[in-house]
């Protein structure tokens, strides 16, 4: 399994979080993702390109809801830091 092609684990982790997963826990997962974007993103110069991590993974884990946390993001992004 630790030898997999990156894919794999990519299609692991999708399906076991659209099959197994609750809509309050996609929602939770999605908006912590969110958070954490924008927390690292407002954080400073060396930081923030570690902001898109949380995207990439939100993204993995499911593009609708991954679509979602890059608007939720952007909208936390403009009440953090409304002058950038």
């Amino acid at each position: 399994m630790l030898l997999q092609p990156i894919t794999d684990h990519a299609k692991i982790v999708h399906y076991s979080f659209n099959e197994k997963a609750s809509i309050s826990r996609k929602i939770t997962v999605i908006a912590l993702l969110s958070t954490m974007a924008a927390t690292l993103q407002a954080a400073g110069l060396f930081i923030s390109p570690l902001a898109t991590a949380p995207a990439i993974l939100s993204m993995v884990l499911s593009v609708r809801y991954g679509l979602i946390g890059y608007l939720l993001t952007l909208f936390l992004l403009f009440l953090i830091q409304p002058n950038e």
